[in-house]
């Protein structure tokens, strides 16, 4: 299929295109992300998103490797939370020291009003439109017809990305942010306003990057397959990670939610026994052992979030009477220097 979108940018755009790859070609790569992020913010313009994604990619593949800052990792926190169960706090109490006791101790961290209600809706309707545009292009639209709700993304060379992605990722009721343009620009620019890339960079001790292969535009049916799982059993358990899970419509009642173990786990439950479905997953059988009683499927509204990293036991929440779709945000944050090559990383 044809992947370019073949139209001329007017001369705004293409002043800030020409600025961006100046600053880029000079080192200054989050600089460059940022000017073309300014000017979108003032008029969207598909050759402006389609290069953010190109030069969020080239700009994480091309930083020197580092090495995790010192210390203990997980960062050690009391439990700072009274009762069991998962944690709650609103957006304005959300704090570095708040999310590492959750990650350490409760197994995530429920943020209520992460993105307000109009922030919600607009990406609510980017992810209607990246559905319709990413089946337009399976049923045959080129790009130039799907812009800038789907173009197919193209990974740098080293890196492995393409139609098992796609495929996978569609097949649970997905489209990859990184494949809808408008969508990761209002993605990023929403949670960037939320103080969620501070809050990681202190967290991490380095500015975070995304994961191209895992960062999601999701929707959930009442009939959604539904499977244990702790996103470390592939990711690494030494990985520094994690996932700002952002529902987009009220879930967890009549609509599928999320379920997840309210507890900090230090290792991999054992994966692929029993009745799993997959060699990464984790049996019914298994989560029984470990308490399934004690799950928790929180009630969300509209911009609420959950927030976990990779050693939490969860999966997507449904149950009878459920007769609504779901629709969230599924990011996945890295720390550079923990960053596992196959996930192909996005600067944040």
């Amino acid at each position: 299929m044809d992947t370019s979108t073949g139209c001329a940018p007017e001369p705004r755009a293409r002043r800030a295109l020409e600025e961006a790859d100046r600053l880029f070609a000079a080192g200054r790569r989050r600089e460059a992300v940022e000017v073309l992020m300014a000017s979108n913010a003032r008029r969207p313009a598909p050759q402006l998103e389609e290069r953010l994604v190109e030069l969020r990619h080239a700009a994480a593949t091309a930083a020197a490797p580092t090495e995790p800052p010192s210390g203990a990792w997980p960062v050690p926190e009391p439990d700072r939370f009274d009762g069991p169960g998962l944690p709650e706090v609103a957006v304005d109490d959300l704090a570095v020291d708040v999310l590492r006791a959750a990650m350490v101790h409760r197994g995530g961290l429920l943020v209520r009003g992460l993105l307000d209600e109009p922030t919600a809706r607009r990406l609510l309707d980017d992810v209607r439109r990246s559905f319709d545009a990413a089946a337009a292009w399976v049923a045959g639209a080129v790009p130039a017809d799907t812009t800038p709700w789907y173009v197919p993304f193209a990974a740098d060379d080293g890196y492995s990305f393409g139609e098992l992605e796609r495929g996978f990722t569609q097949s649970l009721g997905g489209v990859l942010a990184v494949e809808s343009p408008r969508s990761l620009f209002d993605v990023v620019r929403a949670l960037t306003a939320a103080g969620v890339g501070d809050l990681l960079e202190a967290h991490f001790g380095e500015w975070p990057a995304i994961s191209a292969k895992k960062s999601t535009l999701r929707r959930a049916t009442p009939t959604s397959p539904t499977e244990w799982h702790q996103d470390g059993a592939f990711l690494g358990s030494g990985t520094r990670s994690i996932n700002v899970w952002t529902a987009l419509t009220p879930c967890g009642v009549d609509a599928p939610g999320i379920d997840v173990f309210p507890r900090g786990f230090d290792h991999i439950v054992a994966t692929g026994t029993d009745s799993a479905r997959f060699s990464w997953s984790v049996s019914a059988e298994q989560a029984e052992r470990l308490g399934v009683e004690t799950v928790e499927r929180p009630v969300f509204e509209a911009g609420d979030a959950l927030i976990f990293d990779q050693m939490a036991l969860h999966r997507t929440g449904v149950g009878p009477g459920m007769s609504q779709d779901r629709y969230a945000l599924e990011t996945w944050f890295f720390a550079p220097s923990t960053y596992p090559q196959e996930q192909v990383p996005i600067l944040f």
